[in-house]
């Protein structure tokens, strides 16, 4: 599978990020119960299935910065037949197929006879019944978000899915035990390795699996489900590629065309066509790897001209043609061709061509001015998360990384992708062609939005993506009929290898292992003391190592955070806050020389030598 490069900028991101907020500990959010200190504000949105309600009793955020809202005007909006009763601080809510039960100051709530703990306590004052945005979740399987940013209440119905192939039973022995295995394998590494996404694979036209684990929001500790929605990154590719395809067939432009007939003042512009656009062989750099970019305002760079104009003059990183470069400017560059071409904007002509006549209710733009669409947040680290905003990638890649989808959404597009629902099967083969291979002997080619492989599970399509906040893939082995398609709320996790793990169940193998939490152990100051000292890197700068009371811990010169360094071996450490590990270099004497940090969720490994 491809290895995920970013710019080094964000490699220092994922370490700086932690100074400004506290990271968040999974394990320390499920079942925490706090304290009801009201602080009222009046600020605050809501939106009721699409559509911004009046409430005449105000939600608020109380002093643990929980969202607090008001039951009786909201169960209006959701369930007209539902009748409240408050006596001697019980509440009951019985309607149609509907019977809750709670008190106040208890967070135990009981609905349709499931025991549902709360990680705040629903309040009675005055009549009035205020309950944590996760009660409409928990209790009446809402999709449900919160905004802190522009003080947004999303709640929103479940959607029935319609479709057949949403509401087929498994049949066969053999699909339930792989189903259960594929469960059983994501809640264990729920578990041990912090995972928090959704996930659908499906296999001969069967869902083995669809659903949702950990949270799509840790501060008001709110699920992910089947139907949450999260920012795809570089999937969005995909799309614009199959966009401009359609525009082909269709003979308003070709693949051969020059970017100069659109962009007629783009230097160079009359030797770079749409195929080196689509296959990534412009030699354009990338715009969010130049200085410069992440200081751009977000309003600015939904101007899809200004967003061009930032890169449009940078000489080429080679001759168009000659070489592979991932460019997010390229896919930029067919976003605004999509939209010169067809006359549209490119969220209404991907609305329009693709995501309605496929039912794809649940797929847009991440943000619209400064509302974000996905009903998830996004998070930085690994066992400890700080949540981290996307606005200003999502807004600069137009066409290249600023869709959100769901699992069941993307699911209808790979369905449609064996059909000729959006463009002929002689299209549709062009698209998953191999045109260049990505890196010399990787064996992993890049088509049009997609990439090519064939691996021990087959001949494979595929595309991940990467924002800071979201990582995301699907895999389709089309020689076996298995699909997979896994969205995370969690900034570059290692998908690839989760991706692999699943095709190998799904597939009835047993090579995988089952995921288990890291093993800590306590080593002597003999040893630690050892690792303490200054170390230099050319990628990561000077890094200090210290031991305070028998605990190791990493720091960057320049930062005034600190990371504990956790002993898995008498060599080999862990940081909660990173997905990897790090490594002492020992010399033939045992001496430490170097420290190396490994991040396979980035494909980094990066390495600093002993200097004091």
């Amino acid at each position: 599978m491809i290895k995920k490069c970013i710019s080094g900028l964000l490699v220092s991101l994922t370490l700086v990020t932690y100074s400004a907020v506290t990271p968040v500990s999974a394990q320390a959010i499920d079942g925490t119960v706090t304290t009801i200190t009201a602080s009222k504000t009046s600020s605050i949105v809501v939106k009721i299935n699409d559509k911004t309600v009046t409430l005449d009793q105000k939600p608020y955020v109380n002093s643990n910065s929980k969202v607090m809202m008001p039951l009786i005007p909201i169960l209006k909006q959701i369930r007209s037949d539902a009748v409240l009763q408050v006596k001697d601080g019980n509440i009951t809510i019985k309607g149609s197929n509907l019977n809750v039960t709670f008190k106040s100051g208890d967070e135990k709530v009981t609905a349709n006879g499931k025991a549902i703990t709360l990680s705040t306590i629903p309040i009675v004052n005055y009549g009035q019944v205020f309950v944590p945005l996760e009660f409409f979740s928990e209790a009446f399987n809402q999709l449900v978000d919160w905004d802190s940013t522009t003080q947004i209440v999303k709640i929103s119905d479940m959607k029935k899915n319609t479709e057949d192939s949403f509401n087929k039973q498994l049949v066969y022995a053999n699909d339930k035990i792989i189903a259960a295995k594929l469960d059983d394998y994501l809640t264990a590494l729920q578990k041990s390795d912090n995972f928090h996404g959704s996930v659908l694979v499906a296999k001969d036209g069967n869902i083995l699996l669809n659903r949702g684990y950990g949270m799509a929001n840790f501060e008001q500790n709110i699920k992910n489900t089947s139907q949450t929605r999260f920012l795809i990154g570089s999937m969005t590719k995909q799309f614009t590629a199959m966009a401009i395809m359609q525009l082909e067939e269709k003979g308003l432009l070709s693949e051969q065309d020059k970017l100069s007939k659109y962009v007629p003042d783009f230097p160079r512009g009359d030797e770079i066509t749409i195929y080196n656009l689509l296959t990534h062989t412009s030699g354009i750099k990338s715009l969010n790897e130049m200085p410069g970019f992440l200081n751009m305002k977000p309003e600015d760079l939904q101007n899809i001209n200004t967003a061009i104009n930032f890169f449009k003059n940078k000489p080429l990183d080679f001759k168009p043609g000659t070489q592979f470069e991932y460019s997010n400017s390229g896919y930029l560059l067919l976003g605004y061709i999509v939209e010169k071409v067809s006359g549209m904007n490119y969220e209404n002509y991907l609305n329009k061509n693709i995501f309605k006549p496929l039912n794809m209710n649940d797929t847009g733009i991440g943000y619209i001015g400064k509302e974000k669409m996905y009903n998830s947040s996004g998070y930085q680290g690994y066992l400890d998360v700080t949540p981290i905003s996307d606005e200003i990638i999502v807004d600069g890649v137009h066409g290249a990384g600023n869709l959100y989808s769901t699992t069941e959404d993307l699911y209808r597009w790979n369905m449609a992708l064996d059909t000729e629902k959006l463009v002929s099967k002689k299209t549709m083969d062009k698209i998953f062609s191999k045109y260049v291979e990505m890196a010399k002997g990787s064996g992993i080619y890049y088509g049009y939005g997609w990439m090519i492989a064939d691996g021990d599970n087959g001949h494979e399509v595929f595309h991940d993506g990467n924002v800071l906040g979201f990582t995301s893939n699907i895999a389709r082995y089309t020689d076996k009929g298995l699909s997979i398609i896994i969205l995370t709320n969690s900034g570059y996790y290692t998908i690839n290898p989760l991706t692999y793990a699943l095709s190998n169940i799904a597939l009835g193998k047993n090579n995988y292992s089952m995921p288990k939490a890291k093993n800590v152990i306590k080593l002597d100051d003999s040893i630690l003391n050892k690792y303490v000292g200054k170390y230099k890197s050319t990628d990561m700068g000077n890094i200090s190592i210290t031991n305070e009371g028998g605990h190791l811990y990493y720091s960057a010169d320049g930062t005034n955070q600190k990371y504990e360094l956790f002993a898995e071996s008498q060599d080999k450490f862990f940081m909660r806050i990173l997905y990897g590990d790090t490594t002492f270099d020992k010399n033939s004497n045992g001496q430490i020389t170097g420290i190396t940090i490994n991040m396979p969720g980035y494909g980094m490994q990066y390495h600093g030598d002993k200097i004091n």
